[in-house]
């Protein structure tokens, strides 16, 4: 009975676009993640908290 609301709720979500705005919200969460950390770095490598060789690892990962 639980599947059943859970796939309605699903199928409604869908048919009138709120299921991907969701999903688009997530990914935009997702990529201000990543200008935070790429900001984080910037700010370390400023500092000489980190080196040159280390910040281009770390850059190339994100």
């Amino acid at each position: 009975m639980g599947l059943i609301l859970i796939l309605a709720i699903g199928f409604y979500l869908y048919k009138t676009g709120d299921l991907q705005r969701m999903i688009n919200n997530l990914n935009a969460n997702k990529d201000c993640q990543v200008d935070e950390a790429k900001k984080i770095l910037d700010i370390r490598l400023a500092k000489g908290e980190i080196t040159v060789e280390e910040y281009n690892k770390l850059r190339s990962i994100l």
